[in-house]
């Protein structure tokens, strides 16, 4: 009978130890997905660019869950933050965004992603397994290409002419979300020119970042 109930608590910690796993697999998923289907998706103002953009936001809400679970004020100002992105990009997405809008969501998108990488940082100074430090590293690798272009986007919005893609016009965030992996990982194609001073400034770090970011981590690893 010991025995059993032993092996059923061995059982329920493994159980335990490996949702964190699981959430960090459901958030990398997440991410990936958003990145290969987003430049697919050339409208973004149509009703299906809407519905996989509220799914990619309801999805990383529900993957993160498990990563707070012991900082309810920390899930609870998250999850409030996602569900503000969810509302504001239906808006955008299915009436006429006023230019405020746009912006607010924008901002709102940057502020998600912030929570996200300042949680997923913190995985490589605790005492986690390894997998955990892995799977948040490339996380938040992703989340820093996204979040460069997002940025992008806000700036072209102030400023039209911040950006400009040789031979056509810019369609949207899919382009600025390759531009900005391009960027990240330091391939530097040159088919998208950073015209503008804050741009050409938010370029310059975005490439400063892929390029230490591995390293630190690798480092870290390493050192561990």
């Amino acid at each position: 009978m010991i025995k059993k109930t032993g092996q059923s608590i061995h059982s329920t910690r493994r159980l335990i130890n490996a949702e964190p796993v699981v959430s960090l697999g459901l958030l990398l998923a997440t991410l990936v997905a958003s990145i290969v289907v987003t430049p697919l998706i050339l409208d973004d103002k149509n009703i299906i660019s809407t519905l996989f953009a509220c799914l990619i936001i309801i999805s990383l809400i529900l993957a993160l869950r498990t990563l707070i679970r012991g900082s309810p004020n920390v899930r609870l100002c998250i999850e409030f933050v996602g569900i503000v992105a969810v509302v504001l990009r239906v808006a955008v997405g299915t009436i006429y965004a006023y230019p405020w809008m746009t912006f607010f969501t924008l901002t709102v998108g940057l502020l998600f992603n912030a929570c996200m990488m300042v949680l997923l940082i913190k995985y490589l100074f605790v005492a986690v397994p390894q997998i955990e430090k892995l799977l948040a590293a490339i996380n938040f690798y992703l989340l820093t290409g996204i979040s460069f272009s997002q940025c992008y986007l806000f700036i072209s919005l102030a400023n039209p002419h911040a950006f400009n893609l040789v031979g056509q016009a810019i369609n949207g965030w899919p382009d600025y979300l390759y531009f900005s992996f391009v960027t990240l990982t330091t391939l530097g194609y040159g088919d998208i020119l950073p015209l503008s001073s804050l741009a050409q400034s938010l370029v310059s770090l975005e490439a400063i970042i892929g390029v230490l970011s591995p390293t630190i981590m690798i480092a870290r690893f390493v050192g561990k």
